[in-house]
């Protein structure tokens, strides 16, 4: 696209070519050829949006100054013992509730037993005497914190400290309850040991209200009788015309808040929106027709840019085209090789029953031939199960279930499971399992398939008493897994494409098997976030060696 076509395009009231440019493209073109830059148009953009966010501010700021003379009024000025008399005569719906305690604070008579006898909030709540013990007297120079504790078995404990006086001296006590709140050590100044959930509420309560009073007052009625008033004190406010403050305060921010988008919008849709539209249509050209070729584009240097991101996208689609042509021809090399390996044991079934049915086979053989038919429609299935499984894994439905687990114990306890095996097959099995706890986010089933993946391998390509070696450590921040086995070792030409789908026969160890399970071993792996490799370096020994290295979480140690 050359310099005048480009100025066509940015001239909206422009539908014709005509051979002398007006005045107005020659203007354009003589701003294109200075190149403005991009960043000046946002600098100034952002310092006129912050001038008047700023002014905003201070408009908003003087505005809630001049609404402040509303100020809060606390209503909790009044003292309970002002009321004595009330309490006294049981004329206890007199006290000013609010006054006393603050908006949402409530007030309960209680007897020496715990009967309500009137609650200020209109529900009553009865309270054992030995919840009633608990609740500290009004004005006691008293604390209780409460603190929750995980014991080793990963059940709760609870540690209550009390500060209180006692014969004119400030003591600290503590006591350690269990699970049900009951005793464990510790003492905490009441004759109490062992405690309800109701209680021990009582007791936390203060601990995680730290700005409101939760106690009681003793007081004699007329009757001569000692009863409570059990309150909760919540110092609150009530804040007059402050919904009035929130309200004009929003409302003029949303206003400021609308001008200045619409002034940086009109702003930005001048400076911008055209220089765009070249651009644009390349790219709508490139939607419509499928065109794929770079664009050759000169203008204001962060365009350039972005005209360098199409092309960068340009490049990396005929990339992904590419490579999803290289995937379709693995995807049918994979087909190829399994249409091989069932060609074989297919036409020896034919033809062994062929040979039964036209009853050319003698009796004797006819054992020896049916055998051969079960063995070979057995190795069929065992394949056909080994590419079901290779391919679910890469179906849109397969999910796996992740979980955090202690890897080292995984590996542990399947290794332990399957021990009697390496010794029914006559081959020797060595493990070096860490004892340390090595936390990985992993499929539990399909780890353990990556693991008889392996082994299964080492069963097949190596020779009995051949001896396979299991190690699982730390490595730098990674969990490593590691199958080492001393038996003939992988062909250096086929070292490179052992975890390729039905990599088998000379390209492996010998003709056993599907070829899928290190296939298998490796798309899980990846899943995991991890890699499985064949190492250049086995341990001492062994000349076969495949690394897991699966990545740690952090541990959290809990008490």
């Amino acid at each position: 696209m050359d310099k005048t076509e480009f100025v066509d395009l940015l001239n909206d009231d422009s539908q014709k070519k005509t051979k002398q440019p007006s005045k107005r493209r020659l203007k354009r073109l003589t701003r294109l050829e200075k190149k403005p830059s991009f960043l000046g148009l946002l600098i100034g953009s952002y310092v006129s949006f912050s001038l008047i966010t700023f002014l905003a501010i201070v408009l908003i700021f003087l505005l809630s100054n001049w609404l402040s003379r509303y100020e809060s009024i606390d209503l909790s000025t009044a003292k309970l013992t002002e009321f004595d008399s009330y309490l006294k005569n049981e004329e206890y719906s007199k006290i000013p509730t609010v006054s006393i305690f603050g908006v949402d604070g409530w007030f309960e008579v209680v007897e020496e037993d715990g009967t309500s006898l009137y609650a200020s909030s209109g529900v009553s709540r009865e309270y054992t005497e030995g919840e009633l013990s608990l609740i500290k007297p009004m004005g006691a120079d008293e604390t209780v914190s409460t603190q929750t504790l995980v014991n080793d078995l990963g059940e709760n404990n609870y540690v209550v400290t009390r500060t209180y006086i006692k014969d004119g001296e400030k003591v600290s006590a503590f006591i350690v309850l269990d699970k049900d709140f009951h005793w464990i050590s510790g003492d905490l100044g009441f004759e109490k040991t062992s405690f309800t959930q109701e209680e021990y509420e009582i007791l936390s309560y203060q601990s995680e209200h730290q700005d409101q009073v939760f106690a009681k007052y003793e007081f004699e009625a007329q009757s001569g009788d000692t009863r409570y008033v059990v309150f909760l004190d919540t110092n609150d406010k009530v804040e007059f015309k402050f919904e009035y403050i929130i309200g004009i305060t929003i409302f003029f921010a949303l206003v400021i808040y609308g001008v200045i988008m619409a002034i940086y919008i009109q702003y930005v849709n001048r400076n911008v929106q055209r220089p765009l539209s070249a651009i644009s249509i390349a790219m709508r050209r490139f939607a419509k027709d499928g065109y794929r070729e770079q664009i050759q584009y000169s203008g204001p240097v962060e365009f350039e840019q972005l005209a360098g991101s199409f092309n960068e996208m340009v490049t990396l689609l005929n990339a992904s085209e590419a490579e999803k042509n290289e995937l379709e021809k693995r995807r049918q090399s994979m087909l190829a090789g399994l249409s091989h390996d069932l060609k074989t044991p297919i036409t020896i079934i034919q033809g062994f029953s062929k040979a039964i049915r036209d009853g050319v086979v003698a009796d004797a053989d006819k054992k020896r031939y049916l055998d051969l038919i079960v063995s070979k429609s057995e190795q069929m299935g065992a394949l056909i199960n080994s590419f079901y499984e290779f391919s679910k894994l890469d179906h849109p439905d397969f999910v796996y279930n992740f979980e955090r687990a202690d890897v080292a114990e995984v590996v542990r306890s399947h290794i332990a499971s399957i021990y009697g095996e390496f010794t029914i097959r006559k081959y020797t099995l060595e493990t070096d399992i860490t004892e340390e706890q090595l936390f990985a986010n992993v499929d539990l089933s399909m780890m353990v398939r990556v693991i008889d993946n392996l082994v299964s391998n080492f069963f097949k390509y190596t020779p009995v008493g051949s001896t396979l070696f299991v190690e699982v450590k730390e490595e730098n921040g990674f969990a490593k897994i590691s199958f080492a086995d001393n038996g003939k070792g992988i062909p250096k030409d086929s070292r490179k494409d052992i975890f390729e789908p039905f990599v088998v026969g000379e390209k492996s160890r010998n003709k056993q098997g599907s070829g899928l399970g290190l296939a298998v071993c490796q798309k899980i792996v990846r899943a995991f976030g991890g890699t499985i490799t064949l190492s250049d370096a086995p341990k001492e020994g062994f000349v076969t060696q495949f690394d897991i290295l699966l990545p740690l979480f952090d541990v959290d140690n809990t008490i």
